[in-house]
């Protein structure tokens, strides 16, 4: 069993997020159960922030972060649109 590309999760997330919009619930199971396929083919290599938006099922940030190319070092920022407060 090979381990997804980014190019193919990225399209099933899109697909599934499209699929959203339409409340067509046959082509949101559908969608989904691709995401959740390629979610289970992973394995350990995932970045941990992917992993961390999938697990969630936080599948719009799942999709910007692999079209970010975020840095490795970088946190969640769960429930907040606000970049972390500065210490005094």
């Amino acid at each position: 069993m090979s381990n997804p590309s980014a190019s193919e999760l990225r399209g099933a997330l899109s697909e599934f997020i499209a699929a959203s919009t339409t409340r067509d619930a046959g082509k949101i199971a559908a969608a989904l159960a691709r995401v959740t396929e390629l979610q289970r083919k992973l394995g350990d290599g995932v970045h941990p922030m992917l992993r961390h938006y999938l697990e969630r099922r936080s599948y719009q940030k799942a999709l910007e972060f692999l079209n970010s190319c975020r840095p490795e070092t970088e946190t969640p920022q769960c429930g907040s649109d606000k970049p972390p407060r500065a210490s005094d």
